[in-house]
């Protein structure tokens, strides 16, 4: 079975999500219904907002060799990567040369190489834990999550924050559908690093602890979240040969980058229009968007205008959620996050609310308030990044 452009279609046939609000679908979705927000002020970082999950402990969801030695980012991606590959039902039975991983992570290493760094400050260098180095490289969270699955047929990291996952959701697909696996795993994590909030709160881009709202006209900053998402994705054909269930397909996805912060509505825009001509779908069709927004002053901004930019005369129709307001910046995490959300309500045929939204400050689009039931054929996922980049998903119900 093919898509619109020729090529073999992509079905999404395993998910595992861990969140502050649920370590699987199914509470994820009735917290976010509820509208209850993740976010609190973090006493041991000078009241910075963030997400934690509370009570992680990763040999409950994976048991893979080396699995004490990863960070904490790692871990979540290797776990919600093993739930991935159970609902997938291919957990065991595929040759690892068939098998292959891509990976969202900017910022998973970092944990591990600021340990590092002040190991060799303090203690030297011959006293410092050798096996650090190597885990300290951008590029280990990937090759970790590679190593504990026997994925072979390929292991590639994209590293631009909050576009990443949803360009390697993209990216595995096309791998898949090139024929360069018979499966992939689509992984990224995020995890709240000391270091990292504390250096956004001086820089003036967290909101103030009792504060963190999204696409509002009174947001004054993001909050970061943690959260580990994996999809598996494989040709259709192939899923409907062996019987899986399949989620959705991958139809349609976009990528585009922006030089200035004035540009990234344009380029987000361009993403979505990209993601829609590959699914071969028009605006009207879209019934969903997942938006990225996560308090960001110019991104929520970007991410609103590009919407009503990309879905032009639908948009007033068009329902609009933002998981972000719930669960927080969750970085290379954000777009598989909002994918989730997006399969979530393609199942239930219910999409959640956009938690303390007041006074959009762009208006156009139909904000969801409340619990709404919605019958979800096509779902379009945004997310951008502090660098510029934007990207788009186009996400099908299988027919």
């Amino acid at each position: 079975m093919t898509g619109p452009s020729g090529v073999p279609a992509i079905a999404i046939t395993g998910m595992g999500i861990l969140t502050p609000l649920g370590d699987a679908i199914e509470p994820l979705e009735e917290a976010l219904r509820a509208g209850r927000v993740a976010v609190e002020p973090a006493a041991d970082l000078e009241g910075a907002p963030i997400a934690r999950i509370a009570d992680f402990e990763a040999t409950r969801y994976a048991n893979v060799r080396g699995l004490r030695l990863y960070n904490r980012p790692t871990r979540l991606g290797i776990c919600a990567s093993r739930l991935a590959l159970a609902q997938a039902g291919l957990e065991t039975g595929l040759p690892p040369e068939e098998l292959g991983v891509v990976v969202a992570s900017t910022f998973a290493h970092l944990e591990t190489l600021l340990e590092y760094d002040r190991s060799v400050a303090s203690v030297g260098i011959a006293r410092t834990n050798p096996a650090l180095m190597p885990l300290a490289i951008p590029s280990a969270p990937g090759a970790a999550l590679a190593l504990s699955f026997v994925a072979k047929a390929f292991s590639v990291t994209l590293a631009d924050g909050g576009t990443s996952g949803l360009d390697a959701l993209g990216l595995g697909a096309r791998l898949v559908a090139a024929g360069r696996a018979r499966a992939a795993i689509v992984a990224g994590m995020f995890s709240v690093v000391p270091e990292l909030v504390l250096s956004a709160a001086r820089a003036g881009l967290l909101a103030p602890a009792d504060g963190f709202v999204v696409l509002d006209r009174a947001r004054r900053g993001t909050a970061f979240g943690e959260a580990g998402v994996a999809f598996v994705v494989e040709p259709l054909d192939l899923a409907h040969e062996r019987g899986a269930n399949v989620l959705a397909t991958v139809a349609g996805q976009g990528s585009a980058f922006a030089l200035a912060p004035e540009g990234l509505a344009g380029a987000l825009t361009r993403a979505c229009r990209s993601a829609l001509a590959g699914a071969g779908i028009r605006a009207p069709d879209v019934d969903l968007a997942v938006c990225g927004a996560s308090g960001s002053v110019d991104g929520d901004r970007a991410e609103a205008l590009a919407l009503v930019a990309a879905l032009g005369s639908a948009a007033a129709r068009t329902a609009v959620v933002a998981p972000a307001a719930s669960l927080g910046e969750s970085m290379d995490a954000k777009g598989l996050v909002g994918a989730c959300v997006a399969l979530a309500a393609m199942r239930s045929g219910v999409a959640p609310p956009v938690p303390r939204l007041a006074e959009p400050e762009v208006g156009g689009l139909r904000y969801l308030d409340s619990p709404s039931p919605i019958d979800v054929r096509h779902a379009l996922v945004t997310s951008t990044s502090l660098s510029g980049g934007a990207s788009a998903v186009i996400l099908s119900r299988p027919a």
